[in-house]
C-alpha cells in the first residue's frame, strides 16, 4: 500500500515556521494591545516578548506562553455576541441534504481580531510542540534518551 501523505517538512523548516509564526503573533498582539487595563497589556507583552526575539524554544518561556494564550482566550470569549447554527454541506438532488450542522460563535469586531490572534497563537504552539516531539524522536532513534 502506497503512503498518500504529503511529504513532511524538515525539522529546520518546521522550526523556522514556528519562529516566523511566533513573530506574527507578537506583532499582531502589539497591534491589538489586548487586555483590560495597562497592567494586563504589559503582562501579555512580557509573556510574548520571546516571540519577537525568536526565542521560542526555550522551555523557560513555556509558562508565559500558556498564561498568555489562556488569558487571550478569556478576552476573546468575553467578546462573544451569540451563537448560531449553520449547515455545512450540500443538497443531494437524489435525496436529502448531506452535511453537518455546526455551531458558529459570533464575536464583536474586537472579538474577531482576538479570535484570529488566539488561532495564530495556538498554531504557533502546535508547531513548537511538533519541533520538540521531533527532536525527542530523533534523540530516541539515536539512543540519546
Amino acid at each position: 500500500m502506497k503512503n498518500e501523505r504529503a511529504p513532511s517538512k524538515t525539522l529546520e523548516e518546521t522550526a523556522a515556521d514556528a519562529i516566523r509564526l511566533g513573530r506574527e503573533v507578537a506583532l499582531l498582539a502589539r497591534t491589538l494591545r489586548p487586555g483590560c487595563d495597562a497592567r494586563e497589556v504589559e503582562f501579555l507583552e512580557r509573556c510574548l516578548a520571546p516571540l519577537r526575539d525568536g526565542r521560542v524554544f526555550d522551555r523557560l518561556h513555556e509558562g508565559g506562553f500558556e498564561a498568555a494564550v489562556a488569558r487571550l482566550r478569556v478576552l476573546r470569549d468575553a467578546e462573544e455576541l451569540g451563537r448560531r447554527r449553520e449547515f455545512i454541506g450540500f443538497d443531494d438532488p437524489e435525496g436529502d441534504a448531506v452535511g453537518v450542522i455546526q455551531e458558529v460563535v459570533e464575536y464583536s469586531d474586537r472579538g474577531r481580531a482576538l479570535a484570529g490572534l488566539v488561532d495564530r497563537f495556538e498554531a504557533f504552539l502546535a508547531f513548537r510542540q511538533d519541533v520538540f516531539d521531533r527532536i525527542k524522536a530523533e534523540r530516541f532513534v539515536l539512543g540519546l534518551n
